[in-house]
C-alpha cells in the first residue's frame, strides 16, 4: 500500500476535522451545544457502534484475543507515560508546571475517532468487520489506564478514580464480549430475536454509524475552542513530537511484529502507532488540577504533524510487520 493510498485514506478524516473547526469558528456549534454533543457520542452513539462491531463477533470470544487486546491497551499506554515522564523531566518540567498533564497527554494515543475509520478505510475488506471489535477491546486496556493510572498521576493519589470506567464505551464493550460469549447476541438479530431484534440492531447500526463523523467534529471544535487560548511552547510541542510521533510509534510496531497476536490485533496496534495525541487528557487535566494547556498543546502539535507522519508510519510498517 503506498504512501498516497494511505493518505488518501486518511485525508477524509482530518477534513470531518476541519468541518468542525469551522462549524465552530463560525459559531453553528456553540459551547453548549458541543456538551450537548459530547453526551450524545459518549452516552449513545458510540455505545451502539460497540455494540454493532463486538455483537456476535466471533474473535471477541477468544480468550487470548481479550488478553492481550486489554493488555496491550493498558500496558502500551502506561509505556507512553513512562517514556513521557521521563522525557519531560529531562526538558526541566517540574510538578506544578505540566510534568504530570505532559506525561499523561503525550503517553496516550487517540485510541478511538481518528482510528476507527482509518482502521476500517485500510483493513476492512469484503465486508469482515471483526477487526473493529478487536480494536474496541483494546480501548477498554485505554480507558483502564487513563481514568485509573492517568488520574493518579494527575492527582499524586493512589488509586485514581475507578468510578470513571462506569461509562457509556466501556460499558458496552463489557456487555458486548458477555453477550457474545453466552450467545445472548443471537437475540438481536432475526434469527434469534424475529422482527424486534432484527429492528433493533439495524437502529443500532445506524446509530453506531453516526459515531465517528460527529467525533470528528467534535475534536475540530474542540480544538477550535482552544486555540489561541494558550501560547504555544516549542519545548513542549517538541517534546510532544518526540515521544507520541518519533519514540512510541516504535514501540507499538516491535509489539505487533514480535508478540504472538492474531493479525486484526496487528492491525489494530498499526493503526494506533501511527496516532497523535488524545483529547480525553485535556478532560482530565481540567477535572484534576492539572495543566490543561499543556494537553492542549500535545494534541495540536501532534495532529498537525500526523497529517504528514501517519502514511509514512502506516506504510512502513505494513512492510514491516507483514513482509
Amino acid at each position: 500500500m503506498s504512501y498516497a493510498d494511505i493518505l488518501l485514506a486518511i485525508l477524509p478524516v482530518y477534513l470531518l476535522v476541519g468541518v468542525g473547526f469551522a462549524l465552530r469558528f463560525l459559531k453553528v456549534v456553540t459551547p453548549e451545544m458541543e456538551k450537548g454533543m459530547l453526551k450524545l457520542v459518549i452516552h449513545c452513539l458510540y455505545p451502539c457502534l460497540i455494540l454493532d462491531k463486538v455483537l456476535g463477533n466471533d474473535l471477541v470470544r477468544q480468550m487470548d484475543v481479550l488478553a492481550w487486546g486489554i493488555g496491550l491497551g493498558f500496558g502500551l499506554v502506561i509505556a507512553g507515560m513512562a517514556v513521557a515522564y521521563v522525557t519531560g523531566r529531562a526538558m526541566g518540567l517540574q510538578p506544578g508546571t505540566g510534568r504530570r498533564t505532559f506525561c499523561v497527554a503525550v503517553g496516550t494515543q487517540n485510541y478511538g475517532y481518528i482510528a476507527i475509520p482509518l482502521l476500517g478505510a485500510l483493513f476492512v475488506v469484503g465486508g469482515d468487520e471483526r477487526v473493529y471489535g478487536v480494536l474496541f477491546i483494546h480501548s477498554l486496556g485505554v480507558e483502564i489506564a487513563i481514568w485509573v493510572f492517568g488520574v493518579m498521576i494527575m492527582t499524586g493519589s493512589a488509586l485514581g478514580n475507578p468510578k470513571l470506567l462506569i461509562n457509556g464505551p466501556t460499558v458496552s464493550v463489557v456487555l458486548g464480549v458477555l453477550l457474545s460469549w453466552t450467545g445472548a447476541w443471537q437475540f438481536f438479530e432475526a434469527s434469534g430475536g424475529g422482527v424486534a431484534g432484527a429492528s433493533l440492531r439495524q437502529a443500532m447500526s445506524w446509530m453506531g454509524a453516526c459515531a465517528f463523523p460527529m467525533g470528528l467534529i467534535l475534536i475540530g471544535a474542540t480544538m477550535c475552542g482552544l486555540v489561541g487560548k494558550e501560547k504555544m511552547s516549542p519545548k513542549i510541542a517538541a517534546g510532544s513530537l518526540l515521544v507520541r510521533i518519533a519514540i512510541m510509534p516504535i514501540v507499538f510496531l516491535a509489539a505487533a511484529k514480535w508478540l504472538p497476536l492474531i493479525q486484526e490485533l496487528k492491525q489494530v496496534l498499526l493503526v494506533q502507532a501511527s496516532m497523535p495525541a488524545a483529547v480525553s487528557p485535556i478532560i482530565v487535566a481540567r477535572h484534576y488540577g492539572g495543566s490543561p494547556g499543556v494537553a492542549v498543546q500535545a494534541v495540536i502539535a501532534t495532529s498537525i504533524v500526523a497529517l504528514v507522519t501517519m502514511p509514512l508510519w502506516i506504510s512502513w510498517g505494513i512492510r514491516f510487520i507483514f513482509p
